[in-house]
């Protein structure tokens, strides 16, 4: 090997721009450890991916729906297999993700308690949601603290803060990040519904929501010197120039020094950045006045609320900003900081709890054109098109950004395996499809905090994808628990809840 390098390694360029490199060869020894920073091993990354949705409609079955007018019966929609182990059959919301199957495990069966017998803030158990959907099963939720309230808060740090405790050392102690930047719901507001991430009780982090300030932050964060650096640093920024024309000299003098597997490499780290760079650029900037503040041009346009609510009166052109490009750009800008290990520790909000977003432009493309917002197509908003099937395509849509993350970390080489290996990425759903918690009668109902599902993918600690479980019972706070001893976390709790799922290192 010609050079060696330590694994903080940054090009610096043109007016203080810096851009990162991900974890070379000649950063490590044979064996995957870093020649930097105490010899410590290639750093573990953790992150969850969140859906404002339920599993399931109100009032059907597993294998019920109604679509283009026609009532039918039909398995295999859930996102639950009907087989636990390795052997099972890919449902609807896992097929964007099918190619992936060895890379991540299904958990199926899990559940928040709550007191069906009383609904005083006193009688809520530990860990456990207060009897209001849906603002009563956040905190237990994210931070597996009890709810007192059907207030949208946590009561306890959530486990990203937590691993971003553990992992500290890297430029951003966590990278907080949410698509859906916008309410939709004319009269209300989010009122809490944003947050992902708390620090503590009752302490959220506020979420970006601009790609392009999250892009520049990452990739391009400098401060000028002076009025003149200011100046031409704002006349590149207007010309789309690219952060990599910055760091020309540096770049070309580094892959001269580098062997051959990490020059590959090295290409196509700026390759990627390029792409980057190339998806936000072409992001439409003509709808000045519905630009995120402080960043003219770059983003989606917001929309405006949505007209309506159902099939015969919601209308198409409302209530949604571009989420799918808004969530892809930014699962990328998650995989690069990681690479990058400029974070090790992200959190993606595609939308929000209790979302209005239309749904009408992404399920269209996806083949049933639901007229209804994300909430009310758990809630039968369109009359032509409800039930499993039509949740399920927008719990597919879900997946597949969660599954684009997923297939980047795995695409990407670091030391004798990929970033994946080293990797705990969690996706998890605003509530499952069981008993209503608010009246504890009604079944199938998208209220509910029973028959939850949640993904993992990754190698971190010994994590062993490739299957389905059904955890029966287990609380969605100890599958976080698993996934941050996986990368580092010594202790066994998340606020009120306690222990592991073992099954997932198991083979």
């Amino acid at each position: 090997m010609s050079h060696r390098m330590d694994r903080r390694t940054f090009l610096r360029g043109a007016a203080g721009v810096s851009v990162a490199l991900p974890v070379l060869e000649c950063m490590l020894d044979d064996h995957g450890v870093a020649l930097a920073h105490g010899g410590s091993e290639a750093p573990n990354r953790y992150a969850i991916v969140f859906a404002g949705q339920a599993l399931g409609g109100d009032h059907w079955e597993k294998n019920g729906q109604r679509i283009g007018g026609k009532t039918y019966e039909e398995d295999g929609h859930f996102i639950a297999p009907a087989q636990t182990g390795s052997d099972y059959e890919i449902t609807t919301p896992l097929m964007p993700v099918a190619d992936l199957r060895d890379d991540f495990t299904v958990l199926s069966g899990m559940a928040i308690p709550w007191n069906a017998s009383s609904v005083d803030a006193s009688a809520v158990p530990p860990g456990g949601a207060f009897r209001d959907f849906h603002g009563g099963g956040c905190s237990p939720l994210l931070s597996g603290t009890r709810s007192d309230t059907y207030s949208f808060r946590a009561n306890g740090i959530t486990s990203d803060q937590v691993i971003a405790q553990v992992n500290p050392g890297t430029l951003y102690d966590s990278l907080v990040l949410r698509a859906q930047p916008s309410w939709y719901l004319g009269g209300s507001s989010y009122a809490g519904r944003q947050y992902l991430s708390y620090t503590d009780a009752g302490a959220p982090v506020e979420a970006q929501t601009s790609p392009q300030t999250a892009f520049m932050t990452l990739f391009g964060n400098f401060t000028p010197d002076n009025a003149e650096d200011a100046a031409r640093l704002d006349f590149e920024l207007r010309g789309r120039r690219s952060v990599l024309d910055l760091i020309t000299a540096k770049r070309e003098a580094i892959l001269g020094k580098v062997g051959q597997a990490d020059r590959i490499r090295l290409e196509r780290h700026f390759d990627e950045i390029r792409q980057l760079e190339l998806r936000i650029s072409g992001i439409d900037p003509t709808v000045a006045a519905c630009q995120v503040p402080g960043d003219p041009g770059q983003d989606p346009p917001i929309g405006g609320d949505n007209a309506g609510s159902s099939s015969d009166t919601i209308d198409t052109n409302t209530g949604y900003s571009n989420e799918d490009l808004r969530a892809r750009v930014m699962a990328d800008l998650i995989h690069m900081a990681f690479v990058c290990d400029l974070t090790r520790v992200a959190t993606l909000q595609i939308t929000t709890f209790q979302s209005h977003m239309n749904v009408y432009p992404v399920s269209s493309d996806l083949g049933i054109p639901i007229r209804a917002d994300l909430h009310e197509v758990g809630h039968n908003g369109d009359a032509e098109n409800r039930g499993q099937l039509a949740v399920s395509t927008m719990l597919s849509w879900h997946v597949d950004i969660w599954g684009e993350l997923v297939r980047k970390l795995r695409d990407t080489p670091e030391g004798a395996g990929n970033v994946l290996d080293n990797s705990a990425i969690v996706f998890m759903t605003e509530a499952g499809h069981g008993l209503q918690l608010n009246d504890g009668v009604t079944d199938n109902a998208t209220h509910s905090v029973e028959e939850m599902v949640q993904l993992v993918a990754g190698r971190a600690g010994g994590l062993e994808p490739g299957k389905h479980i059904d955890t029966g019972g287990a609380h969605p706070a100890q599958n976080l628990i698993s996934c941050m001893q996986a990368v580092g976390y010594e202790g066994d709790t998340l606020g009120e809840v306690s222990g592991r799922i073992d099954a997932l290192f198991e083979a």
